[in-house]
């Protein structure tokens, strides 16, 4: 008998209340940590993709005109060769990786793939994606049920969770023709159930489409020509957008030192300040949530208050932890730095130590963060950003010390 489990409530209180991380894409707007399954008709090249999408990934090179997050990946090529792979890597590129790992044999699902998930994080702290090609490979189970399915994919969807990392598993299409691509996947809607992302690649003519859909992030249907051994994409590539909200709090809160308000007041401010952002009120301090890190190590705190049946949010800048020393980092007519820059430089910078936020009625808020300070700590962060920016594309001019 299945052992009961315990469970556990969380108040939407709390959820709202809590800094949470941000949607992280090892391929922007495709794959991210979680299940995805890479679904594509007979012979269409769904292994050539993903040993592209793997080389791109293990380089941090762009892929299908997105960029990728830099890391290892393993490739469980279970229906090829060493020669064959060796063949396919010489027309893909001249130049490997030494992040990109391969194995032709792996365990079925509950007979030990789970374990081999397990040792590779193990093996590969860096590790950001798996593929293994194929699905039916990897399973034991011959019936074709809903539940069977959605409960042996249900176990990769875990590991995937826990270990952060992506697991996409290539399959097939069934022969049937449908207007919704996801129905094109073979076997029952379970698989495509459990699955967080679902990427369904199908012939359209001499070309083919990508249907890109799923939980973390918004659809896509991508058109693409396959030249040489490549797949390329047939559209324009989407025009990277930096994040910029950690850096507008900061500039804003440095001549305030202190804001409270209504999330509409206190937008009203921004608004009135930087009339070309747009601010949404209703997602303010969920914004703030999703920055905590970076905005603490720019010596900002936050939090919410009640007063007279009143929710008010409140801002606080301490310059002592302002890993910036106090410098204008937006400005309207320049590029600003990926809010992932700050996180970076934060690992070389700074030291955490819990404390509390002054008290305040009702306070809900997170734990500040005590950073180090000093002109070539500053220096060196604003070059070790400037470096991770010029990785995605970004340029910004040289940190002055003087400004």
């Amino acid at each position: 008998m299945t052992e009961r489990k315990k469970l556990n409530l969380i108040s939407s209180v709390e959820i709202m209340n809590t800094p949470m991380k941000k949607q992280r894409f090892t391929v922007d707007g495709i794959i991210y940590p979680g299940l995805h399954i890479l679904s594509g008709d007979p012979k269409i090249g769904k292994s050539w993709m993903m040993l592209d999408m793997c080389l791109s990934v293990a380089k941090g090179e762009d892929f299908l005109g997105r960029k990728t997050e830099q890391g290892q990946v393993v490739y469980m090529a279970l229906e090829d060769t060493f020669v064959s792979l060796q063949s396919r890597m010489y027309e893909l590129t001249d130049e490997p990786s030494e992040n990109l790992f391969f194995t032709l044999l792996a365990n079925s699902i509950g007979n030990g793939l789970e374990d081999d998930l397990r040792e590779c994080k193990k093996m590969f702290p860096q590790l950001k994606m798996i593929v293994i090609d194929t699905l039916q490979k990897i399973r034991e189970t011959v019936e074709t049920k809903y539940g069977a399915d959605y409960r042996e994919l249900s176990v990769l969807k875990s590991i995937a969770d826990q270990l952060e990392i992506a697991v996409v598993l290539v399959h097939h299409n069934r022969k049937a023709r449908d207007s919704n691509p996801n129905n094109l996947i073979s076997g029952t809607n379970g698989i495509a159930g459990c699955a967080d992302g679902l990427l369904v690649f199908t012939r359209s003519g001499e070309n083919a489409e990508l249907h890109i859909s799923g939980r973390g992030a918004p659809a896509l249907e991508l058109n693409l020509k396959r030249k040489n051994a490549k797949w390329i994409l047939l559209d324009d590539p989407p025009e990277k957008k930096a994040d910029i909200f950690s850096f507008i709090i900061h500039d804003f809160i440095c001549e305030r030192e202190n804001v409270s308000g209504t999330a509409s007041e206190i937008c009203s401010l921004l608004k009135e300040k930087y009339p070309e952002q747009d601010f949404n009120c209703n997602w303010l301090y969920r914004d703030l949530l999703q920055h905590d890190d970076e905005i603490r190590s720019l010596g900002i705190d936050y939090g919410k208050a009640k007063s007279n049946g009143m929710r008010s949010i409140f801002i606080r800048y301490n310059p002592e932890r302002d890993s910036s020393g106090g410098k204008i980092l937006y400005s309207g007519n320049a590029v600003s730095a990926d809010t992932e820059s700050i996180a970076n430089a934060d690992d070389y910078l700074h030291k955490v130590e819990c404390a509390n936020l002054p008290s305040e009625e009702n306070a809900d808020s997170a734990v500040p963060v005590e950073m180090m300070s000093g002109d070539n700590l500053i220096a060196f962060a604003a070059e070790l950003m400037r470096n991770n920016l010029a990785k995605q594309g970004i340029n910004i001019p040289a940190f002055n010390s003087e400004t």
